[in-house]
């Protein structure tokens, strides 16, 4: 468990009292999330409860990482602590790391810490442990005050100063600025996570990089549709025969191929590559090779899916995990909005039904109010053409959703078609088919009421 410490401050802003807790161990491979909070400068922050400003609370700290045998202290300089005093701390803190770990682990590195003089020291020793050269932190760094600088222009100026960088605008940068939206957030700062987003969302449009970012997301939403409608023609009894035929036929392809795996993820199963190393058994020693170098890639395609599925179901658990612990949810889950998906939902309806069936009545209390909670939260802040997009799948048969198109499509504008292209593309990669072939359709149908009225 994570050492903690209650301790009492003053808002720097508002200069009214704050009780936090602040935690003064991090072990990375015991706790990553923390791990990840240090080197992004989120551990041991909180926002006011008076005026929503974020502080920072400076505390002795230790971090571990017993993979790397690192061991690292750090001592602010402003809680003005002698060195005999520090090293006491220090040594305080060591000790209740050790009586966390197993005898075999107790080894010599843990009574000889690193010393970091600030807290970027100890984050700087942290990424050069992990491989994070100082010329990769100087690009970061360069990054980050470029992003600063785009985020201090006024719009009127900005397309000139696009220009003058655009070299310098690529996927990192994008996702740099991403990362710091998403920090925004669970800081509570949604004024600044909103300006962000809206930045980036100019760079994107006036940016080379994000000029082709667009084309290719056409095409890859081009090659969607007509991977669903293959899908389609196969009809509803499509056996794992006429799915091999369709790689098959994609197999010089990887685009369609990579589509066709992630549509329907279900179809390529133990018996579908039992029936495919069949058919390569059985077949001329000229096809022989294409099959199995179709095979290998669909089992490389297959396991990215299952990982990635992975990974966002262990995210799902982690933050379920935390909102559990807290005694009020809201504020997390807005937080952590961008990470509430259908996933998370799967997660947290699977773990209402566990409680049911071991009649825990405290746990699944405890559940269901979240889900009530997380569900009044999503409403809340879902932008209209989202909320619409997900009334439109959840629409009790096809006839209703195809009358709600054709009644409220205009009300939202061109702007539905957007929304309704990114949930589509996000549905294609969770493999669900279903889903998919419904919104093309109605896709389709919003994109021909939308021709018939001017200036829409």
């Amino acid at each position: 468990m994570p050492k903690t410490t209650r301790v009492a401050l003053q808002c720097q802003n508002c200069r009214q009292p704050v009780n936090a807790t602040v935690q003064n161990v991090v072990d990375a491979k015991a706790d990553p999330d923390a791990k990840m909070r240090l080197v992004s400068g989120r551990l041991n922050t909180l926002p006011c409860p008076n005026c929503g400003a974020v502080n920072t609370v400076l505390t002795p700290l230790l971090y571990h990482d017993p993979a790397k045998e690192l061991l690292i202290s750090f001592v602010p300089m402003q809680v003005g602590l002698k060195q005999e005093d520090q090293e006491r701390v220090v040594g305080d803190l060591v000790r209740d790391l050790m009586n966390e770990l197993p005898n075999e682990q107790r080894k010599g590195y843990l009574f000889n810490p690193r010393r970091a003089l600030t807290i970027q020291g100890m984050i700087d020793q942290i990424l050069q442990a992990d491989g994070i050269t100082p010329e990769v932190m100087a690009e970061q760094k360069a990054r980050v005050e470029l992003i600063q600088t785009f985020l201090q222009t006024p719009p009127d100026l900005l397309p000139d100063v696009v220009r003058q960088n655009d070299t310098k605008i690529d996927e990192r940068f994008l996702q740099t600025m991403s990362v710091m939206a998403q920090r925004m957030l669970q800081d509570g700062q949604q004024q600044i996570a909103e300006h962000i987003l809206a930045v980036q969302g100019a760079l994107v449009e006036l940016s080379s990089f994000g000029q082709q970012l667009a084309k290719n997301q056409e095409v890859q939403e081009a090659t969607v549709r007509e991977v669903v409608s293959a899908i389609n023609a196969l009809g509803d009894q499509a056996q794992r025969s006429d799915f091999l035929t369709l790689a098959l036929s994609y197999a010089a392809d990887d685009d369609r191929l990579q589509a066709l795996v992630g549509l329907v993820r279900p179809a390529f199963d133990y018996e579908f590559f039992q029936e495919l190393t069949l058919k390569i058994g059985q077949s001329p020693a000229a096809e022989r090779e294409t099959l199995e170098t179709l095979r290998d890639r669909l089992v490389e395609l297959t396991a990215r899916v299952d990982r990635q599925s992975q990974a966002l179901i262990q995210q799902a658990v982690s933050l379920l995990q935390a909102m559990v612990n807290v005694d009020d949810p809201d504020e997390l889950i807005r937080a952590n909005l961008p990470l509430i998906d259908d996933t998370f939902l799967a997660v947290l309806t699977a773990n209402i039904e566990e409680a049911q069936r071991r009649q825990d009545i405290a746990a699944s209390a405890r559940l269901k109010a979240i889900y009530e909670r997380v569900l009044v939260v999503l409403q809340d802040n879902m932008q209209p053409e989202l909320r619409f997009v997900n009334q439109l799948l959840s629409a009790s048969d096809d006839e209703t959703a195809q009358k709600m198109v054709l009644e409220q499509a205009v009300h939202f504008g061109r702007p539905l078609l957007d929304v309704m292209n990114a949930v589509g593309q996000m549905l294609a990669q969770r493999g669900e088919r279903a889903a998919v072939e419904k919104l093309v359709f109605l896709r389709t149908m919003a994109e021909r009421v939308l021709d018939t009225v001017p200036n829409q």
